[in-house]
């Protein structure tokens, strides 16, 4: 084998290749030393690239060797017996035995219980109420003129309408925003900083002694809520689930449920009010093109730019050897704009007629709320178009977009009115 290897450079961006040699090369010879600042602030400078050259690839600063097309991506993703689920990273935030990281009947039985509320015939049951919240907020939100549409508009009807379906109904809104924004920080920190693992401890403490509170309640008006069926659910008959193992899988709904549908529709409103031509076609007719944006929003910015990955045995994807026990991130944001598998990738266009996309994972482990955020991001959008009328972005301001994990505008200033 060929041990020569060669530098090549693209701007900021360094990657150390072996030649192309055989047999397979490791994954771990294959090496993007790209900081982690520089892929929070822009992920997609580094993709295309990448995804040219080097698919397959080690970026030590995430931890993970990351996958960028889309095939290699459908390949890595479909294959739930060598690709398993990740262990370390949910198990550090959520609690062990968590949905994330379960797999085989475990996983099923856990699974099937959170989805009972979420299928498709449930989640159109829960429209008028979705549409009830949304414009309530907005009719309160439309004097002031202008917002941070991401964290003042979005982010609150989402954390109350999903908060309620998953049991949360009767926890106040401030309560909920910061359970989210410090287990959001436990995800993205991985305990390097001491003030944001203390502040999600406190969190997890808090959550611990909600459920314990909550349980008598789920036992007598078990209702139609994720909490409720957890408690239940596949279990034998005249036993239930206890707080403790309620916790971890009620944690991964509040960061999971939370911001996800936040996420896309600023994304999407953002691709929107960011492209004039887009924004003229959308509002002919805003009723029919909600859809389509929010699928387009979906593709172009998925709310989470990646989903993990354990190798379960030594497996070759790409060309490239990856060991067993290897944590992969199979990179949505990337395969989502694979100019293998669409036209003109970077470019939003909610008449694009191909509106596939792997925003919300693969396998077994897919996203079981994709018919809430789907269902609830499509509301939005529409009456926020109604509601606020003349909506443009705030030229006084600047939108912030970051992330790489967890992609979206933080900050969306709009205006609306004269």
């Amino acid at each position: 084998m060929n041990q020569s290897n060669e530098t090549l450079r693209k701007g900021s961006f360094r990657a150390d290749l072996l030649t192309r040699a055989e047999p397979a090369r490791n994954a771990f010879d294959i090496v993007a030393d790209i900081p982690l600042a520089e892929l929070e602030a822009d992920p997609y400078r580094f993709y295309g690239w990448m995804r040219e050259e080097c698919p397959v690839v080690h970026v030590p600063e995430t931890g993970r060797v990351l996958v960028l097309t889309w095939e290699l991506c459908r390949e890595a993703g479909i294959n739930d017996a060598v690709f398993g689920p990740t262990h370390d990273i949910h198990e550090f935030v959520y609690g062990e035995g968590n949905l994330m990281m379960l797999k085989g009947e475990e996983h099923r039985k856990l699974r099937a219980a959170a989805n009972s509320p979420l299928r498709p015939k449930q989640t159109m049951g829960y429209r008028d109420k979705m549409r009830e919240a949304v414009r309530g907020h907005l009719e309160r939100m439309r004097p002031l003129g202008s917002a941070d549409a991401a964290r003042e508009i979005f982010e609150p009807i989402c954390m109350r309408v999903v908060g309620d379906i998953a049991g949360y109904g009767d926890v106040d809104d401030e309560t909920l925003t910061r359970w989210l924004r410090t287990l959001a920080a436990r995800l993205v920190d991985y305990g390097r900083d001491p003030e944001v693992d203390r502040a999600s401890r406190q969190t997890k403490n808090e959550i611990r002694a909600y459920l314990e509170a909550r349980l008598p309640d789920l036992d007598e008006t078990p209702g139609y809520t994720v909490l409720g069926h957890l408690r239940r659910d596949g279990m034998r008959e005249g036993e239930v689930r206890s707080a403790e193992q309620l916790q971890p899988t009620a944690e991964v709904l509040i960061v999971g449920g939370f911001q996800e549908p936040a996420h896309l529709v600023a994304s999407t409103l953002y691709g929107l009010l960011s492209h004039p031509e887009q924004w003229h076609r959308f509002m002919e007719d805003p009723a029919a093109h909600a859809r389509s944006a929010i699928e387009e929003g979906l593709r172009w910015l998925p709310p989470f730019g990646m989903t993990e990955k354990l190798t379960t045995e030594e497996v070759e994807l790409g060309g490239v050897v990856i060991p067993a026990g290897t944590e992969i991130a199979m990179v949505i944001g990337s395969a989502n704009r694979d100019p293998a598998r669409f036209e003109r990738p970077d470019e939003f266009d909610i008449a694009r007629e191909d509106r596939d996309n792997v925003s919300f994972g693969f396998g077994s482990h897919f996203c079981i709320g994709h018919n809430v955020a789907r269902t609830l991001g499509e509301i939005i959008l529409s009456e926020t178009i109604e509601l606020l009328p003349n909506l443009r972005l705030d030229p006084d301001a600047e939108v912030l977009v970051s992330g790489w994990q967890a992609r979206g505008p933080q900050r969306l200033p709009v205006r609306w009115g004269a």
